[in-house]
C-alpha cells in the first residue's frame, strides 16, 4: 500500500527548478510537461519521502519498488492533469486534496451569482442566473481559445441578490458581500489567484457590495475577483457610444434605465439563450416606462446635474440613476417590468451576450496580467449607503 505523499505533485516543478509557464507556445508548453514527467521518475527514484512517504527511507517491498511504482504513477497522472490545461471541473465534485492538486498558475475559478427575481409575466424567476450562465459559457469559450493553458473550475450557481423588485427573493446586500468574500478567501488561502464572477443584476447595493468584496480581497490577499458586469452595466446605463454601436441599439433598448428590467434587452437575452422558457405573453406586452416626474427623480436628478456642473460627473450620474430607480420602486403599484418586451429579438440578445462575454474576456486578461480588479459600479460614489465593510 503506498504511503501518503509529503511532497505534493503540484509543487514538483518548483522543487526541481523546472516550471510549466503560462502563455508559452503550445509545443513549448507540452515539452515542459514531458520534462517534468521525466523528473517525476527521477525524483521518486532518489528521494525517500516520495518513495515511501513521511520523509523516511523505504524498506521491505517498498525499497524494491512496490510503493515507489504506485506513487510515481499517481504523481505523473496528477502532474500531467494539472499542467495540460483546458479542463472543465466542478468544484463541488472535487475533494479538498483534488482542489489542492490544481495548478495555482493555470486555474481560473468561476461563479455565477444573481437573484431569484420577478421578471414580468413572461420571464421566469431564474432569468438573471440563466443569462449569467450563458455569458459564462461564451466567456469561457473565448478565454479558453486565447489561453489554452487554463483550466476552469466552476462553483455551483448562487441564486442570491439584493435590491430586487417586489415579490422576489430579497437577500440583504451584506450577504452578497460575504459570499464573494468567503469564496475569494477560500481560494486565496490555498494559493489560487483568480475568481471570475458572472452576474446579471443591476441592483445598486447588490453591485456595490460585490465591488467592496472585490477590493477587500485584492487589498488584503492580493486575490483577483473579476466581476465584469459591474463595469458593463454602467456602460449600458450611461449609453456608451461604442457599446450602442456594437449592439445596434439606442436608448430604451440597450438595458439602460428605461429598459432595465425584463424589457427589450432581457427578453432578447432569453430569446437567444433559452427561448423555450419565454412565455408567449412577451409578444403583446406594451412598453412600460419609469415616471421621471416623480419626486425622487426630480430631487436627485437636480442634485446630480449640480454635481456634474461642479465637475463631479460620476456622482452626478449616480444620483440621477438612483433617483430614477427610486421613482420606479416607490410607486404604489410599480410595474414588474420596464421597457418594451414585444420589441425583443434573438439577434439583439446575441449581440448583447457576445459583447458581455468580450467584457469578461478583457477583464480576465487584465487580471492575468496582474492589473488591480477594481470596479466603480453605478452608485459607487454613494457606497456609504451599503452596509458592508
Amino acid at each position: 500500500m503506498p504511503h501518503r505523499l509529503d511532497v505534493h505533485p503540484q509543487r514538483l516543478g518548483d522543487l526541481v527548478g523546472v516550471h510549466v509557464i503560462a502563455h508559452r507556445a503550445p509545443w513549448r508548453h507540452e515539452m515542459l510537461v514531458y520534462v517534468n514527467l521525466y523528473i517525476c521518475d527521477i525524483y521518486v527514484k532518489y528521494v525517500p519521502c516520495l518513495a515511501g512517504g513521511h520523509g523516511r527511507r523505504p524498506s521491505g517491498p517498498e525499497r524494491h519498488g512496490g510503493g515507489r511504482r504506485d506513487n510515481v504513477v499517481t504523481l505523473k497522472k496528477a502532474y500531467y492533469n494539472a499542467a495540460m490545461g483546458g479542463r472543465r471541473l466542478q468544484v463541488a465534485d472535487l475533494t479538498s486534496l483534488e482542489v489542492d492538486s490544481l495548478s495555482r498558475e493555470t486555474t481560473l475559478f468561476v461563479m455565477t451569482l444573481s437573484p431569484m427575481e420577478v421578471h414580468g409575466p413572461h420571464l421566469p424567476l431564474g432569468t438573471d442566473v440563466w443569462v449569467a450562465e450563458e455569458v459564462r459559457e461564451r466567456a469561457l469559450e473565448k478565454i479558453g481559445r486565447d489561453h489554452p493553458e487554463l483550466d476552469f473550475a466552476l462553483f455551483p450557481s448562487y441564486y442570491l441578490g439584493s435590491d430586487t423588485i417586489a415579490g422576489s427573493m430579497e437577500v440583504g446586500s451584506r450577504a452578497v458581500y460575504l459570499v464573494v468574500l468567503a469564496a475569494g478567501a477560500f481560494l486565496a488561502a490555498r494559493g489560487f489567484h483568480w475568481l471570475l464572477v458572472l452576474d446579471n443584476h443591476g441592483g445598486p447595493r447588490h453591485q456595490i457590495a460585490m465591488a467592496k468584496a472585490v477590493r477587500r480581497l485584492y487589498q488584503r490577499d492580493g486575490f483577483h475577483v473579476v466581476a465584469p458586469f459591474l463595469s458593463f452595466y454602467r456602460r449600458m446605463v450611461e449609453l456608451d457610444p461604442l457599446l450602442l454601436e456594437r449592439l445596434e441599439a439606442g436608448p430604451g433598448a440597450c438595458g439602460d434605465a428605461q429598459d432595465c428590467h425584463a424589457g427589450s434587452n432581457e427578453t432578447s437575452l432569453m430569446l437567444c439563450a433559452m427561448p423555450d422558457k419565454v412565455r408567449d405573453e412577451w409578444k403583446s406586452l406594451p412598453r412600460r416606462s419609469i415616471n421621471t416626474r416623480r419626486w425622487p427623480s426630480v430631487l436627485l436628478g437636480t442634485l446630480g446635474r449640480t454635481a456634474s456642473a461642479l465637475g463631479w460627473k460620476e456622482l452626478g450620474n449616480d444620483l440621477a440613476y438612483v433617483g430614477t430607480m427610486l421613482s420606479w420602486v416607490t410607486e404604489k403599484n410599480p410595474p414588474n417590468y420596464i421597457g418594451h418586451p414585444a420589441a425583443a429579438s434573438p439577434r439583439a440578445g446575441e449581440r448583447m451576450l457576445d459583447a458581455f462575454a468580450d467584457e469578461a474576456l478583457a477583464r480576465t486578461e487584465a487580471a492575468l496580467r496582474g492589473e488591480p480588479p477594481f470596479h466603480r459600479p453605478l452608485g459607487w460614489s454613494l457606497r456609504f449607503l451599503e452596509p458592508s465593510r
